[in-house]
């Protein structure tokens, strides 16, 4: 596990149960004490915790924490690869898809600048960048303000592009996702961006690992009978995707590949 993924994931552990031991990191992470020690050293440097006696104190109030975008295109990535695939199998030919900027949307970009007749709309200067060279992709990009640390478009632009859209599906990310709660983001200007999109399209799928569950983040979005379909990986809480079937919403498990990269791409 690289360094920032290593803080990454504290930071996750902190933001959940506001204090952990060193004993506890060193076992989680499985790296030695000395590897600990430096990772809170680095974090109490950015202002994240306060290391106390035998481990650490979290600064960060645990509904606004944000990993930043880089941070997250990291952090499990075979699980957002394995979402991805399963998503993939639902964009069909001749659609117009509008994919959210997200990390594990980004992971679905990929696997679409293949496609030879689509049209792609988004608000990800990063899946921009992985479809403008599919011969067969027709892409629209949403204008607006862009959140740097999140690679998000959003702002009055946005919106009114967003009012006068329809689409055949809306792919979206979630930064939290409780039964009871509903859907949630890091941020109110992306929540309102999300309930633009619920309006736009009939099918709206969510693509969610297994962390983001159950969980609330900051902004509050809406209920999670919102979504059409959610699609998470094979470490999801039994009982919440209990609860989200309950609330009509369609999961599906995706299920990790152990096959190379270059392997799967040639199956396809």
């Amino acid at each position: 596990m690289l360094a920032e993924e290593r803080k990454l994931r504290i930071r996750e552990i902190l933001s959940e149960q506001r204090t952990i031991t060193a004993a506890e990191l060193k076992q989680s992470l499985g790296v030695t004490a000395a590897t600990v020690r430096r990772d809170l050293v680095a974090l109490e440097s950015e202002g994240v915790l306060v290391r106390s006696h035998g481990g650490a104190v979290s600064r960060t109030p645990s509904t606004s924490f944000q990993p930043s975008y880089d941070a997250l295109t990291q952090t499990n990535l075979p699980e957002k690869k394995a979402i991805a695939r399963e998503a993939e199998r639902l964009i069909l030919e001749g659609e117009t898809v509008f994919l959210e900027s997200s990390t594990t949307v980004h992971e679905l970009a990929k696997l679409l600048h293949r496609r030879t007749r689509l049209t792609i709309i988004t608000n990800s200067p990063a899946t921009l960048s992985q479809v403008q060279y599919g011969p067969g992709v027709t892409v629209l990009c949403v204008g607006g303000n862009l959140i740097k640390e999140n690679c998000y478009l959003s702002g009055m632009w946005a919106h009114r592009i967003l009012q006068e859209i329809r689409v055949d599906k809306v792919i979206l990310g979630l930064s939290g996702l409780d039964p009871d709660y509903g859907i949630s983001t890091a941020n109110h200007p992306e929540a309102e961006i999300k309930r633009l999109l619920m309006k736009i399209s009939k099918t709206r799928i969510a693509l969610a690992d297994s962390s983001k569950f159950p969980k609330q983040a900051f902004a509050y979005v809406g209920p999670i009978s919102d979504l059409t379909m959610l699609i998470t990986d094979a470490g999801a809480d039994p009982e919440s995707v209990k609860q989200i079937r309950q609330a009509g919403v369609e999961v599906k498990i995706a299920q990790k590949s152990h096959l190379p990269e270059r392997a799967i791409l040639h199956e396809r």
